[in-house]
């Protein structure tokens, strides 16, 4: 479909200019949406990576401190000698030396109340002494070789062994362990020093570091040691980032990887002398700020472009359109009104030659209407000579009544009746001219004809007709149900020794149906292979002619072939009166 040829000029001059504006604007805000968002991104990711350098560094210090203080508390001679006198009690088995015991309390009791964020330490060794009230927890060996992280000090001097509890005094504490394997000169494991620090050390590191960002640390399983708001990671964001931590570890060469998921942006750093990781994400909200900032001001400034070429182009499409508007309501008035002086003459451009070329075109339809209307009273003048000249109507009633009175004189009563009918048929046929009569004088006719063929079939042909309402009031073109009829009688009863036709008139609203059905040999089979068959001779088709002129698409003629045999002619008509054809030949 052309919309060109469907739709008003106007809208489609005002909806196309419209359409392109607005779509330009759109592509304008997007493309620009798009390349302001991928630039912060990789800006963002530059910063995060260095950013996560320096952290990374800081917090290697900061654990290489505890490493360095584990190897000073391994290494001290109260220590030593506590692991010693150990051995030789235990082989004497004689209890652990409290006052050896008393020395080590002090030395590790002064370590842990001087180095920031250390919570306690454990020894795990043979023979172990009694625990006292300072922060230094005595455990026999075999605790930490049935312990679940003593895998992680199998194969190492030291390691960090995760988050886990302790309990010291009266008290149950989050901490974070640093382990170290203590080995006599010969290769033995004699003790094992693990130092616990505060979780809430490492928090408030991550917390002044992060300045209000997400960042987390993990350790060499991906566990999460440690985040200032781990409440607020979702399921699946927590499961990439163990991945994306898990991922970073196996590749040793890299220091630094940067994905994104679901919009956000993930950077990661690996902490030098540890297996931790180090992760910041930066949600998508961040990341797209800016661009949104821009799309907002772009929309806004589009939106007052797109006010401002409204105007201009509903001023425009006013200017172009409107001669045409105008051009075509003087084209509706006409011909009941001549308004072609209404038409401007000052138009220099294509609008003045269709102004001009519609005046001449009225010029020569005003003379061809003369013309024609000249030449149809004329055509009237003789068709009424030629009317005169036909036989007087009354000469036909007095001849057909002659014929019956010699029928009766005879005693021929079929002829008689056929005559009598005949004549009746004459007299609602001519209608003193009439070619609109009602529909019961319709019905009238057509029992005429049906009784006249009753006769000449030897009584052979029934009949019944059914109608609602009074029929009087509605009106047809004349002999419209009687070609239907007698194309039933002459065709569809050929051969038969009986035959019946049954005509039904129904009333809707708006509408009259009326069907004729008959039980006679239906279509012929030729007509059958074809959607469209002859419906008839020159009676129905002039029926159908009629039907049109007077009702257009209203009227309908519809031929269907019953089950068990014989037609079924459906006609639906319009319900009208007299003055509606009245009307129709005023308008003619």
């Amino acid at each position: 479909m052309d919309v060109f040829k469907k739709y008003k000029i106007r809208q489609i001059f005002f909806s196309s200019f419209f359409t392109f504006v607005l779509l330009l604007l759109l592509t304008i805000i997007v493309v620009t949406y798009q390349l302001t968002t991928r630039e912060n991104t990789q800006t963002i990711i530059k910063h995060q990576e260095e950013k996560l350098n320096i952290l990374s560094s800081e917090l290697s210090s900061e654990l290489g401190s505890f490493q360095e203080t584990s190897i000073g508390m391994s290494r001290q001679k109260a220590f030593q000698d506590l692991i010693t006198q150990a051995k030789e009690a235990e082989m004497n088995e004689l209890p652990a030396s409290s006052r050896q015991r008393t020395l080590v309390d002090l030395d590790f009791s002064n370590i842990v109340y001087s180095v920031p964020g250390l919570q306690s330490v454990s020894v795990y060794m043979d023979n172990p002494p009694v625990n006292s009230q300072h922060p230094v927890q005595y455990h026999e060996i075999e605790e930490f070789r049935s312990s679940n992280w003593a895998m992680k000090l199998a194969d190492v001097t030291g390691g960090w062994l995760g988050e886990r509890e302790v309990s010291l005094l009266f008290n149950t504490d989050e901490v974070i362990s640093y382990g170290r394997n203590v080995y006599s000169t010969r290769g033995d494991l004699e003790a094992v020093l693990i130092l616990n620090i505060h979780t809430q050390f490492i928090r408030d590191w991550l917390h002044q570091k992060g300045e209000g960002s997400s960042l987390f640390i993990l350790d060499g399983d991906a566990s999460f040691l440690s985040n200032h708001n781990v409440d607020d990671v979702s399921t699946e964001l927590s499961s990439f980032l163990q991945q994306s931590a898990q991922r970073l570890q196996e590749q040793r060469g890299v220091s630094e990887q940067a994905t994104i998921t679901n919009g956000d942006l993930v950077v990661s750093s690996a902490v030098p002398s540890s297996d931790w990781t180090i992760i910041e994400v930066t949600p998508k909200e961040v990341i797209t700020a800016g661009s949104k900032s821009i799309s907002i001001w772009l929309s806004c400034i589009g939106i007052l472009s797109i006010l401002l070429l409204t105007a201009v182009t509903l001023f425009l499409t006013k200017k172009f359109t409107e001669p045409i508007i105008q051009l075509k309501n003087v084209m509706q008035k006409y011909p009941h009104t001549r308004v072609t002086e209404e038409l401007p003459t000052d138009y220099q451009n294509e609008i003045g030659l269709l102004y001009n070329g519609y005046r001449e075109l009225v010029k020569r339809s005003d003379s061809l209407h003369a013309s024609v209307i000249e030449q149809t009273k004329r055509q009237r003048i003789a068709e009424i000579k030629a009317l005169q000249a036909n036989i007087n109507p009354h000469f036909l009633y007095n001849t057909l009544d002659q014929l019956n009175w010699r029928a009766i004189e005879r005693g021929d009563d079929d002829m008689s009746k056929m005559l009598e009918l005949l004549g009746n048929m004459l007299r609602i046929g001519l209608s003193k001219g009439d070619n609109i009569i009602s529909v019961s004088r319709e019905l009238e006719y057509l029992v005429n004809y049906v009784e006249l063929q009753k006769i000449n079939s030897d009584n052979r042909l029934t009949y019944e007709i059914t109608s609602e309402g009074d029929m009087n009031n509605y009106f047809i073109p004349k002999l419209t149900l009687q070609p239907f009829v007698e194309n039933a009688v002459i065709h569809g009863f050929s051969g038969m020794n009986t035959c019946s036709i049954h005509i039904i008139i129904t009333e809707q609203d708006q509408t009259l149906t009326i069907e004729i059905i008959d039980n006679g040999s239906g279509f012929p089979e030729q007509d059958l292979e074809h959607p469209k068959f002859e419906t008839g001779g020159y009676g129905i088709k002039n029926v159908r002619e009629r039907l049109d002129v007077y009702f257009g698409t209203e009227a309908s003629v519809q031929l269907t072939e019953n089950q068990f045999g014989g037609v079924t002619v459906q006609l639906v008509i319009p319900k009208v009166n007299a003055e509606y054809f009245h009307l129709q030949d005023q308008d003619e």
